[in-house]
């Protein structure tokens, strides 16, 4: 693809770079409708050659020319205008000076490949930034859903530990009434009794390995993608494509008996943890001897 249409298919902050390049010494229109021709020139060469410039000075008069011919079939009389007034002051900048007419154009052939280079480190940076955020979109919904399988194994807890208050304390209360239950069914409802107990423990314990788990989560998460994140605000701060893909870590919260928040504060990241707004089950269960 020619350079000249690669560069009309960028975006506009790359477009200004091009626009800079050109004034009335060597315009835009000529770059516009000789493209072809200029880029099939080695400008490089012939800006070391005074005899050889002075010859492409020539073709580029009489591209100009042919180009005021086609206007001119097309009825295009403000182009004609213009290309005749391009003509008259190219002749003379550069009549006695074609060698620096082709500086020019090589000066600035090197600075469009310059801005096409700069655009694809661009896009290629653009791209990787969107495919790292997807993968921490991956690891934050991953870890969400964690967080709705530990709140409603909590809220069972909960339940749980209720029905259990209240069977022990029924169970208690059997115990002193001499016309309630026989030793063998009191010996029944104990065994019933221990069983809830034993497996409130072991559930306990089950929440406390998996906070655990998601506090570690959590921390490996910061501490992979914090520093890449840093790099990425800095290049941001010079005029580099703003990056966003930490927002999601200071939201992510693991609600259960506590809330794991990570902040930044400064130039670093805490985790703490704020009580929720009900009260877990008291952790100590007694559980009575058979």
């Amino acid at each position: 693809m020619a350079q000249w249409v690669q560069l009309q298919m960028l975006d506009s902050k790359y477009l200004e770079q091009v626009d800079q390049l050109y004034d009335d010494s060597f315009p835009m229109d000529i770059r516009q409708y000789l493209s072809r021709w200029i880029e099939s020139i080695d400008w490089d060469t012939v800006a070391s050659q005074d005899y050889l410039a002075t010859v492409r000075f020539h073709e580029l008069l009489a591209q100009l020319d042919d180009q005021h011919s086609r206007f001119a079939l097309e009825n295009n009389f403000l182009q004609q205008h213009n290309f005749r007034k391009i003509k008259r002051n190219l002749q003379d900048r550069f009549q006695e000076d074609s060698l620096h007419m082709a500086m020019i154009i090589s000066r600035n052939l090197k600075e469009e490949q310059k801005i096409l280079a700069n655009a694809k480190d661009s896009v290629g940076t653009v791209s990787a930034m969107v495919v790292e955020k997807q993968k921490l979109d991956n690891k934050v919904k991953e870890m969400r859903n964690i967080v709705q399988i530990i709140d409603q194994n909590l809220k069972n807890l909960e339940d749980q530990q209720d029905e259990y208050d209240f069977q022990f304390n029924t169970l208690k209360n059997r115990e002193n009434d001499v016309n309630g239950m026989t030793p063998k069914e009191l010996e029944a409802e104990k065994l019933v009794i221990m069983k809830m107990c034993l497996e409130l423990k072991a559930k306990r314990h089950v929440r406390f390995l998996i906070h655990s788990f998601m506090i570690g989560l959590i921390t490996d998460l910061i501490s992979e993608e914090l520093p890449e994140w840093k790099q990425l605000q800095q290049i941001a701060c010079i005029g580099g494509p703003p990056n966003a893909c930490v927002d999601q870590l200071q939201d992510c919260r693991y609600h259960g008996t506590a809330t794991t928040v990570a902040s930044t504060s400064g130039s670093g990241w805490n985790l703490k943890f704020v009580k929720s707004s009900k009260s877990p089950p008291d952790t100590s269960v007694f559980c009575p001897e058979l």
